[in-house]
């Protein structure tokens, strides 16, 4: 028997590769961790602070934020 999906209820969609916001549900999949290792790491100054505001909030990172933040950490290590 085939589930019934309901009309109203919507799944959470995460952005595809190349989008141009990385919500943190995208961080916890591109780091493999969950979303409270990712508000745990925010909290921590670990990861850059949010850059994509909507109705002046900070809701994401722009790829370009995360990708200089990975390459700062990996060229602090050596």
């Amino acid at each position: 028997m085939e589930a019934i999906k309901h009309p109203r209820i919507r799944r959470r969609c995460r952005p595809l590769e190349g989008s141009r916001i990385v919500w943190p549900g995208g961080v916890a999949e591109r780091y493999g961790v969950t979303h409270y290792t990712v508000l745990r790491w925010e909290k921590s100054g670990q990861l850059p602070p949010r850059d994509v505001y909507i109705g002046g909030r900070p809701m994401g990172w722009r790829p370009e934020t995360l990708d200089a933040a990975d390459s700062g950490k990996a060229s602090m290590s050596k």
